[in-house]
């Protein structure tokens, strides 16, 4: 897959994730709403600032744009957040913190 469709599939997962339209991200960093979608879709590669933007509205480093990993699947994810939570056994306070966020997701 090339560079520019890697880029925007990221964009729009982090987008998703932080509860935004395509309109608000659009609006967020100053751009058209069709921008927002010509990214998405990998047809159109952001300027250097506007990348600078995204991030910040995202709430992301600008590298995770950049992390091209294989999607997961929900078992998958599942299993590497079960391993993960059997390093934190022991500790109250992130599991407290860990449990009050999946909390908030429901």
């Amino acid at each position: 897959m090339e560079l520019k469709k890697l880029l925007g599939r990221n964009v729009k997962k982090y987008r998703k994730i932080n509860g935004l339209t395509q309109e608000q991200l659009a609006e967020s960093i100053g751009v058209e709403v069709i921008s927002v979608s010509s990214i998405e879709t990998g047809r159109y590669f952001p300027a250097p600032e506007n990348l600078v933007k995204i991030a910040q509205t995202l709430n992301i480093p600008i590298s995770y744009l950049f992390d091209f990993k294989p999607e997961q699947n929900c078992d998958e994810i599942w299993s590497e957040i079960s391993s993960n939570l059997k390093f934190l056994k022991t500790d109250q306070v992130k599991l407290t913190a860990v449990n009050e966020f999946i909390k908030s997701l429901m």
